[in-house]
């Protein structure tokens, strides 16, 4: 049986919560990073397939409006295909009841938390009320512990801090450099490995560094090679110029043998804090140059991409990439939002990572805001925008037809579900069906990404109520 390579974590993240601050870091030894992989596999039952975790927050579970369920694919020799199982809160082994308005599945995080060799799930419920401590909350988190049969038990992670609002988005990766998984959310970093009661090895809080106003996104990866994973941020600040504007920083927290330091403004080659160029609304990291460090990308407008260095990400101007940019089909337009969904991942299986751009709000054969994807191959020099391709409901053997304001390419992932080396697309449509959402997965070969044998799915496929749930708001990857 063919097994999955080695990969990175990779996590695109569109929306989170303001974060940051921290101890002191060291690398690690290079013979220590050589035998350390900070990488997060999704593969929830341990087959050696990729799996992938869906979320609908806004679905009617039970006759409760806008409950939430999560719907995973189960990856296979022949790739995702009758696998599917949808989990919601009172789902046998998931932990809750069935409650209108608490969003189970608004932010997915997948990792594996405890270490058995199972990746678990990470789901995040907005709207959940309830008490810890004599403290009100408003949301939680459940884990959804992974195992031979998928999920079969999970637990409600104890409150972090005393703050009533325990929300934001999760990212995980081995940022001690340990060898075991560890936890970003809601302000700190819970090391692994996780008991089964929830409770992390230790906690280590983070904050937001002075003058910033909130975060447009985090990723995670290892941006200089050391073996420890790095968290990069996209926040929004005051410092955009001399009048005090608001624009975007990218600041990196490195990771290392205590922990996650603080928080640094990643530079340029002239050693001032890089901006990204247009509006950010996502940001993945991924080793588009096969150097063997991960690489900053930023989406939402134009693509901005930082090179990793040896010092993390520093010294180099960002490459920016628009609908413009020559071997880019289309014309840059404002509010397309391209890379507004964005993810990484080795596509044709040549060693170098793609990067997968939502343009969601595009406008194309008299439709408004129909929505479109480009695939963006990455090489040893990095992605330029030669050889990018763009994919729709109307591209020949895409399932279905673009409707307007269908916002195809909202939500991407890049899932290796047949373990072939090559990473296949999954794209979500959130407006797609008066807001139903629905969900495509779309082929990869040496050639590339292929149309031939893709498919999609939606509420009617998996057995769920259809109106307004907006299947794909989260897609792991």
């Amino acid at each position: 049986m063919s097994q999955p390579a080695a990969r990175r974590l990779r996590r695109t993240v569109v929306v989170a919560l303001a974060l940051l601050t921290a101890g002191p870091a060291t690398g690690l030894p290079a013979a220590q990073a050589a035998d350390r992989v900070s990488a997060v596999r999704q593969d929830f039952n341990g087959d050696g397939y990729e799996d992938v975790a869906v979320g609908a927050p806004a679905a009617t579970v039970g006759g409760k409006a806008k409950a939430g369920y999560v719907a995973v694919l189960y990856g296979a020799p022949e790739g995702f295909g009758a696998g599917k199982k949808v989990f919601h809160q009172g789902s046998p082994g998931v932990p809750g009841t069935v409650e209108a308005d608490d969003r189970f599945g608004e932010t997915l995080t997948a990792a594996d938390l405890d270490g058995d060799g199972f990746t678990d799930l990470v789901v995040e419920s907005h709207g959940e009320k309830w008490e810890s401590g004599g403290v009100p909350r408003d949301g939680n988190r459940t884990v959804l512990w992974g195992g031979p049969a998928g999920f079969a038990s999970g637990k409600v992670l104890p409150p972090v801090g005393n703050s009533p609002y325990q929300m934001g988005t999760s990212v995980a990766g081995d940022f001690d450099g340990d060898g075991r998984q560890d936890l970003v959310h809601g302000g700190h970093v819970s090391y692994g490995p996780l008991g089964r009661d929830g409770v992390a090895a230790r906690v280590q809080d983070i904050t937001l560094v002075e003058g910033d106003m909130y975060f447009a996104g985090m990723a995670a990866g290892d941006t200089d090679g050391d073996g420890a994973t790095d968290l990069v941020t996209i926040a929004r600040s005051y410092d955009w110029d001399d009048e005090g504007d608001y624009g975007y920083r990218i600041d990196r927290l490195r990771g290392g043998r205590g922990g996650l330091s603080e928080p640094r403004s990643v530079p340029d080659a002239a050693g001032r804090p890089i901006h990204p160029e247009g509006d950010v609304s996502a940001v993945a990291l991924g080793d588009l140059d096969g150097d063997g460090r991960d690489d900053i990308v930023t989406g939402g407008e134009a693509l901005n991409i930082v090179r990793g260095t040896a010092d993390g990400a520093t010294g180099t101007d960002p490459r920016v990439i628009t609908q413009d940019s020559p071997g880019v089909p289309g014309a840059q337009e404002d509010g397309d939002g391209f890379g507004r969904g964005l993810a990484t991942g080795d596509v044709d299986g040549d060693g170098y990572d793609d990067i997968l751009a939502g343009i969601p709000f595009e406008d194309f054969s008299g439709l408004k805001r129909a929505g479109t994807f480009a695939v963006v191959p990455g090489g040893a020099q990095g992605p330029t925008g030669a050889g990018t391709k763009v994919f729709s409901q109307n591209t020949a053997g895409v399932p279905g037809t673009a409707e307007s304001s269908d916002w195809f390419g909202e939500r991407a992932a890049l899932v290796d579900s047949d373990a072939d080396g090559r990473a296949e697309p999954v794209v979500a449509a959130l407006g797609e069906d008066q807001y139903a959402g629905a969900v495509w997965v779309l082929r990869s070969s040496s050639a590339g990404v292929q149309t031939a044998g893709s498919f999609s799915f939606g509420a009617r496929t998996l057995g769920t109520v259809k109106a307004g749930a907006r299947l794909g708001s989260w897609l792991t990857s």
